[in-house]
Parts: structure tokens; C-alpha cells; sequence
């Protein structure tokens, strides 16, 4: 028995002697070199994610002011709808109606609310779906092709974005 806990012995500090901080000095870390390479590399990575992030953060800003433009505009066809038939069919049931605020954002779309039409028409709607066709119905009636100049239907868009956010910052 004590021979072989001899044994363990000496072989415990074989390996504890063949892993020593001899063995591991051998092995290089990076140079200043790599280092400066690869920092080099991630400053570029940081520039292009800082751009998506404004592009993305425009995109949201877009979207939110387009949500606000649409849905003051959906309220407002809808109490016209109201309106037109409390003077239809008396009694009225539905009495005055107030007009929803769409906080400046319709006006950033260049769409312009009609409150109180009668007969109530869709045709608001269509000027904020509009935004989307590559050639407008707007801009085609009045010969302008602003889609056009931009190159596609979604680069409004980025011109939208950049103009929301001068307005409300």
C-alpha cells in the first residue's frame, strides 16, 4: 500500500511539473497588430449598426405618425357616416361629433382631412393609401411624379422620416 501511494505520489508531480507555467509561456497572445486590426474592424461594424439603428428608428417614427394619420382619418369618415344619418333618419341618435387630433401627423403626408363631408366618401383614405403605389393618384392628377423622382414607392418614406423628425424634435 505504500508503494503505490509512492507511486501516485511521483506521478502527481510529474503532471503537476508537465503543467507548470513553463508549458503555457509557450503559447503567444495576440500582438499589437492583430489588436489594432481587429479594432479597426469593429469601429466599422459600430458605424454600420449606428446607421441601421437611425434608419430603423425613422422607420418607427413613420410608422407611428402614419398609425396616427390613419386612424384620425378612419374617425373621421366614420363620424361623417354618423352625421349623415342623424340628418337622414331622424331621431338623431348619434348627436354633434367632435373631430379626432391627429397631432400634425396627417399634414406630414400632405393628406388633408375632410371633416363633416356629406355624403361621407373614402376619399382620404385613398390619398393616404396612395402613399404606397409607385405613382400616386395625387400626384398624377396634378402631373408631378414625386414617387418617381424617388426611385421607389417606400423611399418617400425616408424623406417623411427625416422631415417627422425635425418637426417633433
Amino acid at each position: 500500500m505504500r508503494q503505490v501511494l509512492a507511486l501516485a505520489t511521483v506521478v502527481a508531480v510529474a503532471l503537476l511539473l508537465a503543467a507548470s507555467p513553463a508549458g503555457a509561456s509557450q503559447t503567444k497572445g495576440p500582438t499589437l497588430k492583430s489588436l489594432a486590426a481587429q479594432i479597426k474592424g469593429l469601429q466599422k461594424q459600430v458605424t454600420t449598426l449606428k446607421k441601421r439603428v437611425a434608419n430603423d428608428e425613422d422607420a418607427i417614427l413613420v410608422s407611428i405618425a402614419y398609425t396616427a394619420c390613419s386612424t384620425a382619418v378612419t374617425a373621421d369618415v366614420i363620424q361623417d357616416t354618423f352625421t349623415a344619418l342623424d340628418v337622414k333618419v331622424p331621431p338623431a341618435y348619434f348627436g354633434p361629433q367632435t373631430a379626432v387630433n391627429d397631432y400634425q401627423a396627417c399634414s406630414v403626408f400632405k393628406v388633408v382631412r375632410a371633416h363633416n363631408q356629406s355624403p361621407p366618401n373614402t376619399n382620404v383614405l385613398r390619398a393616404l393609401l396612395d402613399i404606397f403605389k409607385l405613382r400616386s393618384f395625387a400626384a398624377h392628377q396634378n402631373g408631378v411624379d414625386f414617387a418617381g423622382q424617388l426611385g421607389h414607392a417606400f423611399g418617400q418614406f425616408l424623406v417623411l422620416s427625416s422631415e417627422f423628425r425635425i418637426r417633433f424634435q
